[in-house]
């Protein structure tokens, strides 16, 4: 069985997040799904099937199947157009995930560099919460509850709903203090946290609990944005969301938003994409 590893949202190897891209099986079970992802060790793989016109991919983590992610796709892409899209056309893609269907599109930049975007749709605020109930998340990260007076924490989500923490700084003092931030999510609504530095458009995710840092989360990226946005806080559009510093993987993250009136329609999630190898499972 043969995969493909990339790193999403780098310009060079060996930044970004990394992913595995399995394409060359005939069928695994979901188990099967799950230990691949557990063997490669990274926050995510995707596995792709169908054929030109009609694919379909299931994203794992180390622990579980997601509806949706957005690093796996946007690698994807790069992927199909490496074997059926053009050096000088823009490639399109459509792809069926549990419950949704994703436009992806890519292309090469004149410098060399390959870009892939991905449409989240319309975004949807589900909470905002109080400072009662913020505070138990900055508490929980080992953050003063007044980490950030300026503005809300709120749950977003553009298909994974994330709860948007807002502070001022003061992102390498995160430690946590729970062992398990599951609860206290669902709660409001949300399935993972995004600590999002206001000033600097910097953020933080990880798993539920704090094992694993994300890299760069084209998910979280989205819902940042429209949280920056409902705050007042862009002033130009797309903008670029920064994490990965605390993994030393650098990322970028650029997201678009598309109005209707004062409505967001869409958000454009995009990233560069490199090709980092080619890997041959040996046969089991």
């Amino acid at each position: 069985m043969k995969c493909r590893l990339v790193d999403v949202f780098a310009r060079q190897t060996f930044q970004g997040n990394g992913l595995t891209i399995f394409y060359d099986f005939e069928s695994l079970s979901e188990q099967e799904m799950l230990l691949f992802t557990q063997e490669m060790r990274q926050f995510e793989s995707v596995f792709l099937s169908g054929r030109p016109g009609n694919w379909s991919a299931r994203i794992f983590t180390m622990e579980e199947e997601l509806e949706f992610a957005g690093h796996p796709l946007l690698g994807l892409a790069y992927h199909l157009h490496q074997l059926y899209g053009s050096n000088e056309e823009q490639g399109v893609w459509q792809v069926a995930l549990k419950g949704r269907t994703v436009t992806l599109t890519s292309h090469w930049e004149d410098g060399g560099g390959f870009k892939a975007s991905m449409s989240q749709g319309e975004p949807e605020h589900l909470k905002t919460l109080s400072f009662k109930e913020a505070s138990i998340f900055y508490q929980a990260l080992n953050l003063p509850p007044d980490s950030c007076f300026s503005h809300p924490a709120e749950v977003i989500t553009t298909g994974l709903p994330y709860l948007i923490l807002p502070v001022d700084g003061n992102l390498e003092a995160i430690e946590f203090m729970v062992q398990d931030l599951s609860s206290l999510l669902s709660k409001h609504g949300a399935k993972f946290i995004y600590v999002l530095d206001t000033g600097t458009f910097e953020g933080r995710t990880w798993d539920n609990a704090g094992k694993v840092e994300d890299i760069a989360t084209g998910s979280a990226a989205g819902p940042a944005a429209v949280y920056l946005f409902r705050q007042g806080l862009i002033r130009k559009n797309p903008v670029t969301i920064h994490q990965g510093r605390f993994s030393e993987r650098p990322s970028e993250i650029e997201v678009a938003l598309e109005f209707e009136g004062h409505d967001i329609t869409n958000v454009e999630v995009s990233g560069h994409v490199v090709d980092v190898a080619e890997i041959r499972f040996a046969k089991r």
